[in-house]
């Protein structure tokens, strides 16, 4: 490729300093000046138009095209800048002029045309500038390209590690992320090994490679042994939590998420701080300090409403908490989250993580009753998540098993969730909730209290769902006395069923132990109670299966004007989620009609 060029840019001296745009270096001195690459390109756009006051919509414009920033983020930025010229003696070269914007006040500035760069630098600085705009499929390619021809630095590697990951293709960067921590090894600089030995973690994480990510952690822990506070120390604390956490060690996982959250306020990095707030919450949640829980995630997400936290942070952060969301079967705050979530990934023009954005989508439009469309999207999550990030691609398949159960396609949901499993990814409660449609109780209650006995996080963190339809499964099954159990252990601890659904699920496993003792107007109450919990989150599916037992019970008690009521809904505003239950429908609309006839 030599002899080949691409457009020229401009190298300015001002001060100590050269700013070279090309290279995208800031010198002082001879000596390089690291800037974050934002604030590389703010000092450049009011370098190149210092004759005047560049207003804030101005520079908005220009550093974030196209996307939605809130002020503090320019704020920042401008700070970040003026710090690193006040180091070398430039303290007022960028000014503020109040109400306008900012100018770069430096008299003696000497503008020249550089070399024209050539395309080897060229194609760099496409992956650079893609990375930028979080087009993550863009920059993998325009680095993996660059590496090929042997241009890239180490912090080039970095970043194209990153872009992988958001990307799903972290796989594709290991050999060159192993070879920058060789090689920074080998020049004693620790710390920037420990930083790309922490990239590698996540991959290896993601791909389900646990034995491995340990392994890395713990050399890691070795670079920064002795080291003062450190971002990396930070990193390394929150992904040490999550580790922790998936080998369901709730405590040890606290303990390193409290201290990611120590050094990102010792720090000021907002980036550590966030991750250390989202795994305290998974943390305290997989306790059963539920409101302690949620309340680091709602933290976590304001910090990221403020703008202080890179695309990337925001963006697993997100993901991160409308999983625990779904998790408690809190659907109004999943529903929040997953707007945020989108409304986010539009703003920024970042398109999140290779199908937990679907799966998020199709689990909350699964409890509205919209199955076509989760469906659709549940199936494409599948797909990218094998590719992309095998360690969730389970979820999805329970996911997917959950839809067809309300579409009344047991035969397909038992094979989706007996995939979920062969992945690895535990199908309860859904498959216990298949286990009872299909007249199989203790098959049920024996699956859910296994999934009681383990320690995996996730299953932590539906421990109140489990606690539910173990009542609900022992009730069925006749087993009256290990119902009364789950039901006293949910009476302990009431905060494991704060969420509307939950209720839901509660008040009908109270209905079905007092169905059991033949207190049919107590099972009707709680019944009619939880009809009501789903009505508030809008949840037609889970409304007709509880207005169908109610109905149920109300003819079992000869009360046919109320079961005609229930049967109603079912039949009109309700019949599109009743298509798993016609058969139960029907014969009720049939006893009913003998009940009523002269």
């Amino acid at each position: 490729m030599a002899g080949e060029f691409v457009a020229d840019t401009m190298t300015y001296q001002f001060g100590p300093c050269e700013l070279d745009e090309g290279r995208r270096l800031l010198l002082a001195n001879g000596n390089e000046i690291k800037l974050q690459p934002r604030v590389f390109d703010l000092l450049c756009y009011l370098v190149r138009h210092r004759e005047r006051v560049v207003t804030k919509d101005e520079l908005l414009d220009a550093l974030w095209p196209g996307t939605v920033v809130v002020d503090n983020a320019l704020q920042r930025v401008v700070s970040l800048a003026r710090s690193a010229l006040s180091d070398v003696g430039m303290d007022d070269a960028v000014r503020t002029y109040s109400r306008h914007g900012y100018r770069f006040c430096v008299e003696d500035c000497i503008a020249t045309i550089d070399q024209e760069l050539s395309v080897a630098e060229a194609t760099v600085q496409q992956a650079r500038d893609a990375y930028e705009r979080n087009d993550w499929i863009a920059a993998c390619d325009a680095y993996a390209s660059a590496e090929a021809r042997g241009e890239l630095t180490h912090d080039d590697i970095e970043q194209w590690g990153r872009a992988a990951i958001c990307a799903g293709l972290g796989q594709s960067t290991v050999p060159a992320l192993e070879r920058v921590v060789s090689e920074r090894d080998t020049a004693s600089d620790e710390i920037g090994a420990a930083r790309a030995t922490l990239l590698l973690v996540q991959i290896r994480i993601d791909s389900r490679q646990g034995a491995m990510a340990r392994g890395l952690l713990q050399r890691v822990s070795r670079y920064l042994d002795g080291k003062s506070a450190s971002a990396e120390r930070g990193h390394y604390a929150w992904m040490s939590s999550r580790s922790a956490l998936g080998s369901g060690d709730a405590d040890t996982a606290l303990a390193l998420a409290d201290e990611a959250c120590r050094v990102g306020r010792s720090l000021r990095d907002a980036d550590v701080e966030c991750l250390g707030l989202v795994y305290r919450g998974h943390s305290l949640i997989a306790q059963g300090k539920i409101a302690a829980g949620l309340s680091q995630h709602e933290e976590a997400a304001a910090v990221i409403r403020l703008g202080a936290v890179r695309s990337w942070v925001a963006g697993w952060a997100l993901c991160s908490i409308l999983y625990a969301a779904r998790y408690r079967c809190d659907w109004l705050r999943a529903a929040q989250f997953a707007e945020a979530f989108f409304e986010w990934s539009r703003s920024c023009s970042m398109p999140a993580f290779p199908g937990t954005c679907q799966l998020h989508r199709a689990a909350v439009l699964s409890v509205r009753g919209d199955l076509e469309r989760a469906a659709s999207e549940v199936r494409a999550a599948a797909e990218l998540l094998a590719r992309a990030a095998p360690w969730a691609e389970g979820d999805a398949y329970c996911v997917l098993g959950e839809i067809q159960l309300s579409c009344g396609d047991f035969e397909s949901a038992e094979a989706s969730f007996k995939q979920a499993n062969a992945l690895g990814w535990d199908p309860q409660p859904g498959l216990a909730r298949l286990h009872l449609l299909t007249g199989r109780p203790e098959l049920a209650l024996r699956g859910l209290e296994r999934a009681l006995e383990e320690a995996d996080w996730t299953l932590l963190e539906r421990r109140a769902q489990l606690l539910c339809m173990v009542a609900q499964a022992a009730a069925v099954a006749g087993n009256l006395d290990r119902a009364r159990e789950a039901l006293t252990t949910i009476a302990a601890q009431p905060q494991l069923i704060d969420t509307e659904a939950l209720k839901a699920m509660h008040c009908t496993a109270e209905a079905e132990v007092a169905m059991r003792d033949g207190d049919v107007a107590v099972a009707t109450q709680r019944l009619r109670r939880a009809v009501r919990h789903w009505r508030e989150i809008d949840s037609r599916v889970c409304e007709a299966e509880t207005r169908l037992r109610l109905a149920e019970c109300l003819l079992q008690d000869n009360d046919a004007a109320g079961a005609e009521l229930e049967l109603h809904a079912l039949e009109s505003t309700l019949a599109p989620a009743t298509i798993a239950h016609r058969d139960r429908v029907g014969a009720l609309r049939e006893m009913l009609n003998q009940m009523q006839s002269p």
